[in-house]
């Protein structure tokens, strides 16, 4: 059985909690855990797998995110597996008074550049809508310059470049 298995298996088993494991030298959230440990505390998104989020923090500072999601009163379990022994135990279990109800297990695929490359074959499409998504993202809250006229050099240019290639 692989980590992300276990994982899958130990969500189903905890439902409504957010379910971490220690992995080498970090404690790991994936899928739905993961997009709500990134709403909640702002924890770097990366993928886990195809299609689903992982976050992840050192092991030295899980007292610190407990803290925070205790403060939030969502519920938790953390496990600790031991290597040597191939075994599980928990090591802090909370009931809290809110349940993870997130549904989605990403936050946005396209954005992921170490993904487990969901797209195989790099696809410029994909790779235009990714960097406007990148971009979206870096300018948020900033006021963007608007088009000075739609009939203006820009455009006119734009057109011009379009007509002049050959369509195969």
């Amino acid at each position: 059985m692989s980590f992300s298995k276990m994982m899958e298996l130990l969500q189903r088993k905890n439902k409504g909690k957010v379910v971490m494991c220690n992995a080498g030298n970090f404690y790991i959230a994936i899928g739905k855990d993961a997009v709500l440990l990134n709403k909640l505390l702002d924890l770097k998104v990366t993928c886990f797998k195809t299609e689903v989020c992982k976050v992840g923090f050192p092991i030295e500072s899980l007292e610190k995110y407990i803290d925070l999601i205790h403060e939030k009163k969502y519920g938790y379990i953390v496990y600790y597996f031991n290597q040597e022994k191939e075994e599980l135990e928990v090591l802090l279990e909370y009931a809290g008074k809110k349940k993870n109800e997130e549904i989605i297990e990403n936050v946005n695929c396209y954005i992921c550049k170490h993904s487990t490359k969901y797209y195989r074959k790099e696809d410029k499409y994909i790779k235009a809508v990714s960097k406007l998504y990148e971009e979206e993202i870096e300018n948020k809250g900033k006021i963007t310059k608007k088009p000075e006229n739609i009939n203006g050099k820009g455009y006119k240019r734009i057109c011009q470049i379009n007509k002049n290639k050959k369509i195969n």
